[in-house]
């Protein structure tokens, strides 16, 4: 008599595929943003690279990276700036690049050379600071001691 069920055997293989191709898909669609840009966009390849060599210390929602910490008291030694909340400029990155950072951290002088350190130069200059307000007032600067105050002369210079 044929029965219009599998064989367990066949079942129980049929439900392990299944269930590893949604363990798959879940776990590739975890934390993985992927790069925002569009791949005709000028600044794809440097958001590649950056995506490739960055992602692990840095933040850029355009790239798909969170290697920042979120918590300033959680930060790890290799946490690097979140690029979402700081603006950089192409010769900064530059610099940042062939030197290792600015501080005696962990990034590597040379990560990348040539035109693949230019390619994320002018991506990060591009799309650094997608959280900064850049129409917010700048803090006032105290003036320099003795500017703003009364010679106390009752004259001033040319009277």
């Amino acid at each position: 008599m044929l029965s219009g069920r599998m064989p367990s055997s066949a079942r129980s293989r049929f439900t392990a595929v299944v269930t590893a191709a949604f363990a798959a898909l879940a776990i590739a669609a975890c934390g993985e943003e992927g790069i925002q840009l569009s791949e005709d966009d000028p600044n794809y390849a440097g958001a590649e690279l950056f995506s490739q060599n960055c992602s692990g210390c840095h933040t850029l929602s355009v790239a798909g990276t969170q290697g920042s910490a979120e918590d300033a008291n959680g930060r790890e030694y290799v946490d690097g700036p979140n690029f979402d909340q700081r603006i950089v400029e192409r010769d900064q990155v530059l610099y940042a690049i062939a030197n290792g950072g600015f501080s005696s951290g962990p990034m590597p002088q040379d990560i990348l050379v040539g035109d693949d350190a230019e390619k994320v130069a002018d991506f990060l200059a591009e799309y650094s600071g997608s959280d900064v307000d850049q129409n917010a007032p700048e803090p006032a600067s105290p003036s320099p001691t003795g500017a703003d105050e009364d010679d106390g002369g009752g004259s001033s210079p040319g009277d």
